[in-house]
């Protein structure tokens, strides 16, 4: 009788580690079974992004799930066009819920004009191969409206997560932090001033950026940590700063507290400016 109680162990534990909540929105709770499941329902490639970062995820389920409660508290599930479209794809019901919230909430306010367009071409004429703005405009409007319908999204996001009582299970969420290994943490915890740069070695303005990151590593050493990240080997460092386009600079003071970020090429006396703005001596 010992063996067999001993034998199902593993099981009990696998059972209740399994249904523990790891996180509770409003009252609603997420489980550790629930995030799986939610995790496996995504395309491959998409899973790819959350291998080894279910913190990452979670957070992914609590985002969503203050726009699914931000939906039904402003009843669009009763508008008769959004259940018409429910009715018509019953097993995507919540992705609707959200893309209505969102088309309603936020999309009008998503404008870009062309004094924006003109900055954007002028900042970064040396990387359009000899293109003219009237050339490249359609595709600097796709960029930059992108651009503010993601920043508009995730300042909404997180004015309604602001709102919410979110409760995480901080055991949980410490041994799954654990699990990352993070070179912007670890630059941190030596209290200089800090640069990070995400980008890849296929994108021009990404090449350009690297021999001015090489001599600032060089020229400051022990003053200032200077890092360089590419995105395609880093997906996960990638997701949790929310880098959308590249090159993306990053800057922290001593105190690891994010103080600007910049998009685009950045000559190395802007990037020595904000270095000392971030508390470079």
């Amino acid at each position: 009788m010992k063996r067999v109680v001993i034998g199902l162990l593993p099981i009990i534990f696998f059972c209740c580690s399994q249904a523990q909540n790891i996180a509770e929105v409003n009252g609603k709770k997420i489980s550790f079974k629930y995030l799986q499941q939610e995790l496996n329902k995504l395309p491959e490639e998409m899973r790819k992004n959350f291998k080894d970062n279910n913190s990452g995820f979670l957070e992914e389920l609590i985002s969503k799930e203050v726009m699914l409660q931000e939906a039904k508290s402003l009843k669009i599930d009763t508008i008769s066009e959004v259940k018409s479209r429910i009715a018509q794809d019953k097993n995507n019901k919540d992705n609707i819920l959200i893309d209505e919230l969102l088309k309603r909430e936020v999309m009008p306010n998503v404008q870009v004009n062309e004094d924006e367009m003109k900055t954007f071409y002028d900042e970064r004429k040396g990387s359009m191969e000899g293109l003219t703005y009237e050339q490249m405009k359609s595709q600097i409007y796709e960029v930059l409206n992108g651009q503010k319908q993601r920043d508009a999204i995730d300042s909404y996001i997180s004015t309604l997560r602001g709102r919410a009582k979110i409760i995480y299970n901080e055991k949980w969420q410490k041994a799954e932090d654990a699990k990352i290994k993070n070179p912007i943490n670890e630059a941190l915890e030596n209290k200089l001033p800090t640069m990070v740069d995400f980008g890849a070695g296929t994108c021009i303005p990404c090449i350009q950026m690297k021999p001015i990151i090489a001599e600032l590593q060089e020229e400051y050493k022990n003053k200032a940590n200077i890092l360089l990240i590419d995105v395609n080997e880093q997906s996960l460092l990638t997701r949790k700063y929310k880098i959308m386009l590249i090159p993306t600079q990053i800057f922290y003071d001593t105190e690891g507290k994010e103080t600007n970020r910049h998009i685009g090429f950045f000559p190395k006396d802007s990037i020595l400016i904000n270095l000392k703005q971030a508390g470079l001596k």
